[in-house]
């Protein structure tokens, strides 16, 4: 009964079409009914445990673990079913059986080496997880089932392999995966196999064409930083030439974004600073004189150019040297 539930499953997630129990190329004759001489063997097997026993008890049970089947085989044709898990019993001159691991397997399926279809050598190393669903179909179907998944998988691996392209490989590994272990699965059915998962470990390149993609990544990020830059000059250019045409309108506003730079220089830097004075700042005071304001006249020895204060200071010392 458990190994008919196990059987009962359905293939691996994501895929719609139902899964197939097993196709039986070879035919079991377990409804065959015994011959004459099948069954004088049978009734002299009983009278060798009947006049054996107690001690024949010992070697008609066997003990099946939970995570194992146990197909018998009588005089050679297999008996209805999967035996087990637990205390099974059995004719031991007749009866034969072998036993079948359900548990989850996993094989570590070798580097294969491939060329993908933009014509790019590659290896790429993978993991195969499966378990048996259908301990007959695994016994009588195939001499060894273990070496036949793998090997399956090793071909499905390369033929998908092969007809992607390396983008295709780099950014959907996942779905890459999931696509191979439904191919193999649906390869496998008929063996009573079940595919966990085809695990991608790791895709090998070239150590040349590693240098080539990482110059092609450089050269795409040193474009798309000139693109950055250029825009943003754009953006500053528009920028100045809205603050230009503020301060076109008003004169006043180029002295005092002047004196913005010059306030924001001094607490940068600890620098001395000389600035040009404008005369053209005084000229309101030259015509007011009332109010207690001073006179552009009063100023302008103070404003005067220092080459004119070093000729009256010449001029100056010369008459002192005059005099006396």
């Amino acid at each position: 009964m458990g190994d008919k539930k196990i059987e009962s499953e359905i293939n691996l997630e994501g895929s719609t079409e139902p899964r197939k129990t097993g196709r039986k190329y070879i035919q079991p004759n377990e409804n065959r009914k015994n011959t004459t001489f099948e069954k004088i063997a049978i009734l002299l097997s009983w009278v060798v445990v009947v006049l054996t026993f107690p001690l024949s008890i010992f070697f008609c049970f066997t003990t099946i673990p939970e995570y194992k089947r146990a197909i018998f085989f009588r005089l050679g044709r297999v008996r209805k079913g999967a035996a087990g898990p637990g205390l099974v019993w059995y004719l031991p001159c007749i009866d034969s059986y072998a036993l079948v691991d359900l548990r989850t397997r996993v094989e570590v399926i070798p580097t294969q080496e491939m060329i993908t279809r933009d014509s790019v050598t590659i290896s790429v190393d993978a993991v195969l997880f499966y378990y048996i669903t259908g301990s007959l179909h695994a016994t009588i179907q195939i001499s060894n089932v273990h070496e036949s998944t793998l090997f399956i998988a090793q071909t499905t691996l390369r033929n998908v392999v092969g007809g992607k392209t390396l983008h295709e490989l780099l950014t959907s590994r996942e779905s890459l995966s999931h696509e191979i272990g439904i191919a193999v699965d649906r390869a496998t059915e008929k063996w009573g196999v079940r595919i966990e998962r085809v695990a991608l470990k790791d895709i090998n390149l070239p150590e040349i064409l590693h240098r080539t993609m990482a110059a092609e990544a450089e050269a795409l990020r040193e474009a798309r930083a000139k693109i950055i830059s250029a825009e943003g000059e754009v953006l500053a250019s528009q920028a100045l030439k809205e603050a230009s045409d503020v301060m076109a309108k008003n004169k006043i506003t180029l002295q005092l974004r002047h004196l913005q730079i010059l306030t924001s220089i001094a607490h940068e830097r600890m620098v001395t600073i000389y600035y040009p004075f404008p005369l053209e700042i005084l000229t309101p005071f030259e015509t007011r004189k009332k109010g207690g304001c001073v006179s552009s006249e009063s100023l302008m020895p103070i404003l005067r150019p220092r080459t004119e204060i070093q000729s009256a200071m010449s001029s100056t010392e010369s008459n002192e040297t005059d005099d006396e």
